[in-house]
This record gives structure tokens, sequence and C-alpha cells, in this order.
């Protein structure tokens, strides 16, 4: 009988314990961006079918309902391309990117920069690496838009520096202010900005990169824990995400925002 006893407690332990567990893993959280890979650590090297005898490094630190994230590295080195078959943002943190259009034209982008690589973009692209690599941040969709869509945009373009420092920006509503940088085929790019504020998010419908271009930032999930964002910092908030928001700073929050169409 005291086995029986024993055995059906066991059961009923397990079945919370099983059934806590089941909705602690069912929240969703934000989803830190290691600043570690963005100083350029722990990136493992992969080899090119392609250019097997180059020094390449890359590692999908997010993949989503909609987003994927990547962190790449590499020595110099350049890359004719025809008709770029997505859209891609990217966070340029060190080298040099050279870039040679059909029409002669030379685009140079530098670390510290953020840039869009349009769909049907064709040309050629050079890594030059600082030191000896090239390191950056690239984020794309996972579902491909039509092969026949093509971005308005024909070139790699630097988002506006003047938005994203916060400059001649857009009020959306009182206290609130939004411009785009982007309107893509598969990619939105855009900042917001807003003064300080708490608000609850319920059920986000869009995944979005976000990254904090001034201020700070506390998100909490529902049943989770705080995860608070400094200026500089890069974190997904996946779709779905229910739980509070929380602004802080000198007058303003600003951020750079990356989402699928």
């Amino acid at each position: 009988m005291r086995r029986f006893v024993t055995l059906t407690l066991l059961t009923i332990v397990s079945s919370l314990s099983f059934a806590q567990e089941t909705i602690k893993t069912s929240i969703i959280e934000p989803f830190n961006i290691d600043s570690k890979y963005l100083s350029g650590i722990d990136i493992p090297k992969l080899k090119l079918d392609d250019h097997p005898e180059r020094e390449y490094f890359q590692k999908r630190l997010y993949r989503g309902s909609e987003l994927s994230v990547f962190i790449l590295s590499s020595e110099t080195a350049s890359n004719e391309i025809n008709d770029f078959p997505i859209d891609e943002f990217v966070y340029y943190i060190n080298g040099r990117a050279d870039i040679k259009t059909l029409d002669s034209k030379t685009i140079t982008f530098y670390g510290g920069d953020y840039l869009c690589v349009p769909k049907g973009f064709s040309g050629n692209w050079t890594n030059n690496g600082g030191n000896k690599y090239h390191l950056e941040l690239s984020v794309i969709t996972n579902q491909r838009a039509d092969s026949s869509k093509k971005s308005n945009a024909k070139k790699p373009f630097l988002l506006d520096r003047g938005l994203l420092s916060g400059m001649e920006l857009t009020e959306s509503e009182p206290g609130k202010y939004k411009n785009w940088l982007y309107k893509g085929v598969e990619l939105d790019i855009w900042t917001e900005s807003e003064s300080p504020e708490k608000r609850e998010i319920l059920d986000n419908p869009r995944e979005q990169l976000i990254h904090i271009l001034l201020g700070q930032l506390i998100i909490q999930a529902k049943g989770g824990e705080p995860h608070t964002y400094m200026k500089g910092d890069f974190f997904v908030l996946p779709k779905g995400f229910t739980g509070s928001w929380e602004s802080k700073g000198q007058n303003q929050l600003r951020t750079l925002l990356v989402g699928a169409k």
C-alpha cells in the first residue's frame, strides 16, 4: 500500500513539475544579441565550398518565426553579385566595404555604418579586413519574396544619419516619432522615438530586431524576468511577446528597428 501511495505522490509531483516547466518554457522572452559576437569573439570558422582557401567565420545568432540574425567575418575578399536574391540589413562593425556598381560608381562603407542591401542589386562587393578581418551583423527574413519582385532601391545605401542621430524626426502622435528608412520587398527598416513611459504589449504582432540608439529600455515578459537594454544593445522582440515595456532616458528613448514585410 505504501509503495502505491508513494508512486501516486511521485506521479502527482512529476505532473506538477512538468506543468510548471511547460508554463515556464511557454513564456516568450526577448532574445539578447550577445555582445561577445559583436566584439568578434567565439565566431565559428567555416569552409566555403566556392572559396575553400578563404578565412571565413559565421554564426546564426537567432532564427525566429520571421527573422534570422547572423554575425559574419572574413579576411579581405571580393564577390561578384548578380541580382542579389534578398533584402539585407547590415551593421558594419569592423573594416571597410567597397562596392562597384554596374554603372562604375563606387560606394564605401566603414565600421559603425548602418546600411541596407536591396533585393536585385548587382555589382562587385569587397570586404576589406580591418587589420585582418571585417565584421558585420546581418538581418534577413526567413521567407523569400517572389523572385520577380525587385526593390525600388538599386544599390546598397547608408541609412539616414540625421534620423539615426535624432534630427528632424516625424511626430506620429504626441510624444512619439516614427521615420521610415527603407520599405523593401522583404524587409522594413525604421526608427522610433518616444518620451519615457511604461506600457503593456499584448501578443506582439510582428517580430523585430531592436537596436537602442539612445536611452534605456526595460522589457519583461509576463511571468518572466526583466531584461535591461542600454545604448548600443541589440535584441529581438519575438512575435507573440506579451509583457511590459518601460523606456527611460534624457527626454527620449530612440530605437532602430528591422522587421519582415
